[in-house]
């Protein structure tokens, strides 16, 4: 028996490492394959001795243990990523025409005037001018329909403006609780979010948005053909000097450097 298991117990390795590793393990995996066909063809590795469990189900075991690992680990590939970056402009594009013929009229666009000018007030007597609320009611448009078709797509390795606590003098990043948040912001406890990272649009390693692959931010310019640019961060904010951008870039370490998406510019960097 203990030969029998010392075999196993390097058959098993041999998947994982087949599953997991580089050119060196594939090798190894390759030595073992006579090896492997014999024992399935052999009742004797399969079938328990008396007090004894199968050791097909065991075996079983680390292989889907392995596959969950590398499926943990999978990532979009560049066609993939191609695909996302063009719903995202697609979306860009419907949400800036919709809002648009809603708010001013088939066909209509906003004029430099009506950007400046004020739509209304906050809770707090801010003004909300024409441009914030237009980039408002744009990006909920594009989150939704980004939602809707992403989620058919790439269910496991995207999110949604998810929320980020980023301290820049240890270099930790966490990933906020929505719950945690909300009830945060139901008690008014403002100072928990204080300098936390919203980015729009974040691809990642599947079900795990702290590995990150890709960032995108929609901008939507007020007037048509200006190329936006990332915000800065006002002078009373944690990340000041620095914008969005260089922020994003330094917390979540994308494999690119974040990208913005704008109508009629599309991803662009």
């Amino acid at each position: 028996m203990p030969k029998r298991r010392s075999y196993l117990l390097a058959l098993a390795s041999s998947m994982i490492l087949a599953a997991c590793g580089p050119a060196a393990s594939r090798q190894y995996a390759q030595m073992q394959d006579s090896a492997t066909s014999a024992c399935l063809r052999n009742p004797a590795c399969y079938t328990a001795s008396p007090g004894e469990e199968a050791i097909l189900p065991w075996l079983s075991r680390s292989i889907d243990a392995a596959r969950t690992t590398a499926a943990v680990l999978k990532l979009l590939d560049a066609a993939e990523i191609a695909r996302v970056e063009q719903v995202l402009h697609d979306c860009a594009l419907e949400a800036n025409a919709q809002v648009n013929d809603a708010l001013l009229g088939k066909g209509n666009r906003p004029t430099q005037k009506l950007c400046q000018e004020t739509f209304t007030t906050d809770a707090r007597g801010n003004k909300v001018t024409w441009a914030m609320h237009l980039g408002q009611e744009k990006h909920k448009v594009a989150l939704e329909c980004a939602q809707k078709q992403l989620g058919e797509l790439f269910a496991e390795q995207f999110s949604l403006q998810p929320q980020y606590r980023y301290n820049r003098e240890t270099g930790v990043l966490e990933l906020l609780d929505p719950k945690q948040v909300a009830a945060w912001l139901r008690d008014g406890l403002w100072d928990k979010l204080l300098g936390t990272l919203i980015p729009d649009v974040v691809l990642h390693a599947s079900g795990n948005p702290l590995n990150v692959q890709e960032v995108y931010d929609f901008k939507f310019p007020c007037t048509p053909g200006k190329t936006p640019s990332w915000t800065k961060y006002p002078r009373d904010h944690p990340h000041h000097p620095r914008d969005q951008g260089d922020i994003y870039n330094e917390a979540l370490k994308p494999q690119r450097v974040p990208a913005r998406v704008a109508p009629g510019h599309g991803a662009f960097r």
